[in-house]
């Protein structure tokens, strides 16, 4: 236990840059692309956004940290208000944060005022690890009240926020990144993870898969409401035809985005 409290106290803008690297070098050094120039020129577009998370850094843990302390201070919630042995509180609680994520999710491809913001990270066309950094703040904020939400009505402890967060980081650059892996690892973790083959799906050009495969960590709520959809991840077409071109793919278009008034190019049935 001693161990786990450990690692959780890690601080997670560290885990971040750990990462990036780790995974920068390994797309290169595996992948080998044509311009490793264009190759870092995306990851500095897309790391400008986390810029902008870590000064909202102190926002977020406020939200945070002010709602666990009154789900604390008050006992709110159901776990509060039941006899629940600590290990199940734990683990129910990271469950229910992945189940609010992913209803957070779909309503940000339901919602067109939602998918404005969260478009941005669709909109990237060369997928990789670093797609994972390319997040509208406000969405952010959006997935971190659900959360929070979800956190009252079931009394969830800060400790399953914090093993949530410890799982995700890394989920997330695994999910996004171009590196191949055997498919057997699919079958073998497939069934309850939402593995990175299945979440290429969800940024296939095509809205049909688009809208599919909302998972965060657990595959698990695809499957349950009927949202999960596969394709061949090497007849994926990655981000949206309205956002082709260099010109569109930068940061400071990116960033203007959800202010403009860009259709949709007609995407196949």
């Amino acid at each position: 236990m001693e161990f786990i409290n450990s690692l959780l106290e890690l601080d997670p803008n560290h885990i971040l840059f750990v990462l990036i690297i780790v995974f920068f070098v390994l797309e290169t050094f595996i992948n080998r692309p044509k311009s490793v120039g264009s190759k870092m020129n995306h990851l500095f577009q897309n790391f400008l956004f986390q810029v902008i998370v870590f000064a909202m850094g102190s926002l977020l843990a406020f939200i945070i940290i002010t709602t666990y302390g009154w789900i604390d201070d008050y006992q709110l919630g159901l776990f509060n208000s039941v006899a629940v042995p600590y290990w199940m509180k734990i683990a129910a609680g990271v469950i229910l944060l992945d189940f609010s994520d992913y209803w957070v999710h779909r309503w940000d491809h339901r919602f067109p005022l939602l998918w404005r913001q969260h478009r941005v990270h669709h909109s990237d066309t060369s997928m990789d690890a670093s797609t994972s950094l390319r997040v509208y703040p406000t969405d952010l904020i959006f997935f971190t009240v659900g959360e929070m939400a979800i956190s009252i009505i079931f009394g969830i402890d800060i400790m399953s926020m914090n093993i949530f967060l410890f799982i995700l980081i890394p989920m997330l650059f695994l999910q996004h990144t171009n590196l191949n892996y055997p498919v057997w690892i699919d079958k073998v973790f497939g069934w309850f993870l939402m593995m990175p083959n299945y979440h290429k799906v969800h940024h296939e050009q095509d809205q049909f898969y688009t809208d599919s495969n909302y998972g965060t960590l657990l595959i698990l709520w695809d499957k349950l409401f009927g949202t999960f959809k596969i394709k061949p991840v090497k007849e994926i077409n990655y981000g949206l035809k309205e956002f082709i071109g260099s010109d569109k793919q930068s940061f400071l278009f990116q960033i203007r985005s959800p202010f403009m008034n860009i259709r949709p190019v007609d995407k196949e049935s």
